[in-house]
């Protein structure tokens, strides 16, 4: 199952009116390309018209229940009809979190290669209960963005109602760049390289962190500066 990220209006994504990576690349080639879904979706609301109201509706009743954590209400375009997706795969986007949770556990000796996040103990300690994270909005099994700056990260319903974790577009990108300080302190063009060419599953940790870091530094740009949601997709 492949691991995709977009950033752009709810509306378009929830009505399907997308492409990912691969269907762009197969539609230029003149290919089909078929998704096989596993999360029951079948029934789902596609007409924009009808998906509209019903974000906005999801999104006042967030911003509602987010209150006075967040400095204004949530708010952003959903009329805007561009979109930016990436597809960092689960190993790349794994990776980025496993590398974040080792510089912020430089005691720990980190892994040759991509192991499965979840079960490092240095991923354990950076999502205990208690953990000081300095890259929370990397590390936090996060599946979805929104264009507002605030520091944690919460549980709450998607519009699909699915409960998944939020955090912010702005703490993101504000995060990948400490991570970049941190650590490998490359330039812009150094990062776009980074991102050319996916990386084998067995390729070293570093090299399948920077192809992660690449996608999402790129994708948290763009949501930051068009002001627009950013997603998971699987």
């Amino acid at each position: 199952m492949a691991l995709d990220v977009y950033v752009g209006p709810l509306t378009l994504y929830y009505a399907g009116q997308w492409e990912n990576v691969a269907q762009a690349a197969a539609r230029e080639r003149g290919f089909q390309y078929h998704i096989i879904s596993t999360r029951g979706e079948d029934d789902a609301v596609k007409d924009p018209a009808k998906i509209l109201p019903m974000i906005a509706d999801w999104r006042a009743s967030l911003s509602d229940a987010l209150g006075e954590n967040i400095l204004e209400p949530l708010g952003w375009d959903e009329s805007y009809e561009d979109y930016m997706t990436g597809r960092p795969g689960w190993g790349g986007y794994g990776a980025l979190i496993l590398w974040a949770a080792y510089v912020e556990h430089p005691d720990l000796a980190r892994p040759p290669r991509y192991v499965e996040h979840w079960e490092d103990l240095a991923y354990k300690r950076s999502t205990a209960a208690d953990a000081t994270n300095l890259f929370p909005h990397v590390i936090r099994s996060i599946e979805f963005w929104l264009p507002a700056a605030f520091g944690f990260t919460f549980k709450a319903n998607a519009p699909n109602d699915d409960i998944v974790t939020f955090g912010s577009t702005a703490t993101l990108w504000a995060n990948l760049q400490a991570l970049n300080d941190m650590t490998w302190q490359a330039d812009r063009a150094t990062i776009e390289r980074w991102g050319e060419y996916a990386p084998a599953g067995d390729a070293a940790l570093e090299d399948l962190a920077k192809y992660g870091f690449s996608e999402m530094f790129f994708l948290a740009e763009y949501a930051c500066q068009h002001r627009l949601p950013m997603k998971l997709d699987y």
